[in-house]
């Protein structure tokens, strides 16, 4: 089984943000929150007795805010509610003007052994542009400085941002994939809402286009392949192996628990639900606080949603996320008619197919097709 946890604290909103992520949070709220996520992480081991975890991953908002004191008491909550698998993966997500080398040493301590650093761009003016509170030399020094710590190391890289070009981009990764081996990279989605999206459509704010950042990401491809990256998902590369193993576990539908406010689960063992069941818990901080310290139960705790999966819904999911991943899906799950009209798109092997360079460019439209073969 694998665990999230959710710290939805930041220091600023990025403008192109719409995860449930809140700055400027008082102390008291911030106290509460962890009370709650401290008391549904034993209810959740309470029901779950026995298990251990292959991987943790603390995420959010910017977990790398957290006081030691107050992450020192979640993750002795999680060793004293769980067991730990000999060689479980643990990551932290952080932003490099919240990281130190004492704070580094700290996350060691703990047992954290994987690293995984915001740096979106190496360019000033982006940055700036998308509401980043770092800056370029920062992202740089503060990678640096984790090196020494962390031999797992990722980055997140985003595309399409206003002043990108492929040479721009080209030069990130080159000097990103210097210090790290794993790396994500993301194109820039406009959500809508958001104060980006409100500069875009003012014209305050200009991005390239969907053709234009296609481009780009391909140029950002085409670097990580010469430097020894392989695509192992849709937007996530690997080098000697070190690809996150907690994220591969939801595209693989791996058993998970996601504790804090909008965290999802997916549990498959024996639940009140049925089967295969997905929850999701409440966005708002206040309402999961609520909930969470109202039940003394870990499946009555008052949720967003809880949904039983039908063996349709199923199949869709194990499509829909195997065909994101080199690891692919079975030929049986999307039928040879579809592999045939797709032919170019698909790497066959043994009895699974994935998807090329130039498939994962086009999986929606596939998608589509594959998962209509089951009705």
């Amino acid at each position: 089984m694998e665990l999230y946890l959710h710290i939805p604290f930041c220091k600023k909103k990025c403008l192109y943000c719409d995860f449930n992520s809140y700055a400027n949070c008082s102390n008291e709220l911030i106290s509460g929150y962890l009370t709650a996520l401290n008391r549904e992480i034993k209810l959740a081991g309470d029901k779950f007795q026995n298990t251990e975890l292959t991987s943790i991953f603390i995420g959010g908002g910017t977990p790398s805010l957290l006081e030691k004191s107050d992450l020192e008491s979640v993750v002795k909550t999680v060793k004293n509610c769980f067991g730990l698998t000999q060689n479980y993966e643990f990551t932290i997500e952080a932003n490099p003007e919240s990281l130190s080398g004492d704070k580094l040493a700290f996350y060691r301590s703990l047992g954290i052994n994987r690293l995984s650093i915001g740096i979106q761009s190496l360019f000033d003016d982006n940055l700036k542009a998308i509401g980043r509170i770092h800056d370029a030399d920062t992202a740089l020094n503060k990678l640096k400085l984790a090196r020494k710590y962390f031999d797992n190391l990722s980055c997140d890289l985003m595309i399409g941002l206003p002043y990108d070009t492929k040479l721009r981009v080209k030069d990130e990764v080159y000097m990103l994939s210097s210090l790290v081996d794993h790396m994500s990279v993301y194109q820039l989605i406009l959500e809508e809402n958001t104060p980006l999206e409100a500069k875009v459509r003012e014209g305050l704010v200009a991005l390239p286009n969907d053709d234009n950042t296609i481009e780009l990401f391909n140029a950002a491809l085409q670097v990580l392949r010469e430097v020894g990256f392989d695509r192992y998902e849709v937007s996530n590369f690997s080098r000697n192996g070190k690809f996150c193993r907690h994220n591969f576990g939801y595209w693989m539908r791996d058993e998970y628990i996601g504790i804090g406010a909008g965290a999802a689960s997916f549990i498959t063992r024996d639940n009140p639900y049925g089967g295969q069941v997905r929850l999701s818990s409440f966005n708002s901080i206040e309402n999961y606080i609520e909930s969470v310290m109202s039940s003394d139960d870990y499946y009555f705790i008052e949720r967003e949603s809880a949904q039983d999966l039908e063996e349709s819904e199923i199949i869709d999911e194990e499509i829909m996320l195997g065909l994101r991943t080199s690891y692919g899906v079975k030929k049986s799950l999307i039928g040879e008619e579809v592999i045939k009209k797709y032919a170019k798109y698909f790497i066959s092997e043994d009895d699974r197919v994935h998807l090329t360079d130039e498939g994962m460019a086009i999986m929606n439209t596939i998608l589509v097709d594959a998962m209509s073969f089951n009705y």
